[in-house]
């Protein structure tokens, strides 16, 4: 079996972390659902020798890990740093500074405490990662962003929008 195989395969793994990741209203299950997912895609892009993709990801792994424990929101500047350095070290062209920008949204929605925000925010990085994986060329990451976007939207609607409705018409009817 290829490496390219092996690596879609566990980028495929990812996608089952990274669907069911917003589905969860606890915080702290979110983010270690994000920290397992993230270690499989950077084990996906060290397969497709994306140095800069693959060291931003386990430096977003640890960083959503760190995120279960602490949300003193200072400790994001140690995490662009790291994900700065990580960049610089590993360059390589417009993947390494398309990586670097959806890792840094993915740092500043970590350690965020409002939670609608924090998604969107996740959503803006991850977009970013999309177009990182069209341009390396690997179409089960490409779905997975794809089916990140989607399932973020779905909880989103499924936490915040259709629990307004439920308690408006609860509401209306007293």
């Amino acid at each position: 079996m290829s490496f390219f195989i092996i690596s879609q395969i566990l980028v495929g793994l990812a996608a089952l972390f990274d669907i069911a990741s917003f589905q969860f209203t606890n915080r702290k299950t979110l983010l270690l659902t994000l920290s397992i997912s993230a270690l499989l895609i950077a084990a996906h892009f060290a397969l497709l020798e994306q140095w800069t993709a693959a060291c931003l990801l386990v430096i977003g792994a640890s960083r959503y890990f760190a995120g279960i424990f602490i949300s003193d929101p200072r400790m994001k500047w140690l995490f662009y740093l790291v994900t700065v350095l990580g960049t610089i070290l590993t360059f390589n062209g417009i993947t390494s500074v398309l990586s670097c920008i959806a890792s840094l949204f993915h740092t500043k929605a970590s350690f965020m405490h409002n939670d609608k925000l924090m998604r969107w925010l996740m959503v803006l990085g991850t977009v970013v990662w999309g177009a990182h994986d069209i341009i390396v060329g690997s179409p089960v990451a490409v779905l997975i962003d794809m089916l990140f976007i989607i399932s973020s939207a779905i909880g989103y609607y499924r936490i915040y929008i259709k629990n307004t409705e439920v308690i408006a018409q609860q509401s209306s009817r007293y």
